[in-house]
């Protein structure tokens, strides 16, 4: 009888593990910096065969042009010049959250800090799969960044689709003036099997 029980086990034990999902192991480490990640993107599209379109939204309205791979550096500043929240004097200010989203089949990670840093938080979103050198792609990234200049505020929501798009959101808020918003898009194609 303790045969059969401890034989029935093995094979409970041994079906439970062929039909769970194994889930890749991946440390906030592995991700940093994300300051890099994008300057690399950047520096691809310079040699890049993509076509580019811009769209520009201001108060509801938006206007939408093609432009160079060597304009695409200028509109892509803001991402060029974000303070790089893995460096030795900011990393520990910074809370690190993570999870495995099922649904999304993706790593998400989140890193927040409640000091007065410009960087608020920052989402970055990873393929569970791993590529061929062992590391897990960037999906998305996605930026909260807050700027006080000359009694204004400034706060940016920017987004970073690999291999996609790219979004900068900005709202001003100045002192006995209306709240502004304007978005600025660049898309681009023929891309993706350059980034990979």
């Amino acid at each position: 009888m303790n045969r059969f029980l401890l034989s029935l086990t093995f094979t409970f034990v041994l079906f439970s593990c062929k039909t769970k999902k194994a889930k890749p192991e991946v440390l906030a480490a592995d991700i940093f910096p994300v300051n890099d990640y994008l300057k690399g993107q950047v520096a691809r599209m310079d040699t890049s065969l993509a076509s580019y379109i811009k769209i520009e939204t201001t108060d509801g309205r938006s206007d939408t042009t093609s432009i160079k791979n060597s304009e695409v550096k200028l509109y892509a500043n803001d991402f060029l010049t974000l303070p790089d929240i893995a460096s030795k004097e900011l990393k520990d200010d910074y809370e690190v959250t993570h999870l495995y989203d099922e649904e999304l089949d993706a790593f998400a990670f989140t890193f927040t800090t409640k000091e007065p840093h410009p960087v608020k938080s920052e989402h970055v979103i990873l393929d569970p799969q791993q590529n061929a050198e062992g590391k897990n792609d960037i999906k998305s990234i996605f930026v909260d960044l807050w700027q006080n200049t000359g009694g204004s505020s400034i706060r940016k929501n920017m987004l970073w689709e690999a291999g996609k798009s790219f979004q900068i959101t900005t709202t001003t808020d100045a002192p006995g003036a209306a709240e502004k918003i304007k978005k600025l898009t660049i898309i681009w194609n023929g891309f993706d099997s350059q980034t990979k």
